[in-house]
């Protein structure tokens, strides 16, 4: 392992039982503080390490992010027990779409030749991931609504906390299902 990244994991680690000043991080690595510094800098730069007021370094919220990723599955599994779900209450052809994030944060105006509504489907930090789609229903958009919401949660879940049904992907991103 590089000297630098050794450091910089050592840093982590610390940083990780409670926040620490420069000097008491440079005593602890055994190393001058300019090199405490300059790789501190660079993992606060990327969001891995804060500074506060009173000049002590905390972990950042980037770790968290990192860490929020583990044990996540696919969206499409996720959704598949939902949607056929849907499809049997309320005999629609839901659908659920994925693609970049400006086709889904405006799936309405995205050319579709037929109406359609859609609901959005989130992930743990609440940015569009996906949406349901399904013909028109003429107004009711509760049982959308609410399967794009189950959906949302679910994903937004661990895997090891998920709920059972899931379904293996096979197919376009925007099958139906």
């Amino acid at each position: 392992m590089s000297q630098s990244l050794g450091r910089g994991l050592s840093m982590l680690i610390e940083l990780a039982d409670r926040p620490h000043s420069l000097d008491e991080l440079a005593g602890k690595l055994g190393v001058h503080k300019t090199t405490v510094l300059r790789l501190l800098r660079t993992l606060e730069a990327e969001r891995f390490v804060r500074r506060d007021e009173n000049h002590r370094y905390h972990l950042g919220a980037r770790l968290g992010a990192l860490a929020d990723t583990r044990g996540h599955r696919d969206v499409r599994d996720v959704a598949a027990p939902h949607l056929a779900r849907l499809n049997e209450t309320a005999g629609a052809g839901a659908r659920l779409v994925t693609g970049p994030p400006a086709l889904l944060d405006n799936l309405d105006r995205a050319g579709a030749p037929a109406r359609f509504a859609a609901a959005p489907v989130r992930d743990a930090t609440g940015r569009v991931v996906a949406a349901v789609t399904a013909p028109d229903p003429g107004g009711d958009l509760t049982g959308l609504r609410a399967t794009a919401d189950a959906i949302s949660a679910d994903h937004a879940r661990p895997a090891d906390r998920a709920r059972p049904g899931g379904a293996d992907r096979s197919g376009a991103p925007d099958r139906p299902v």
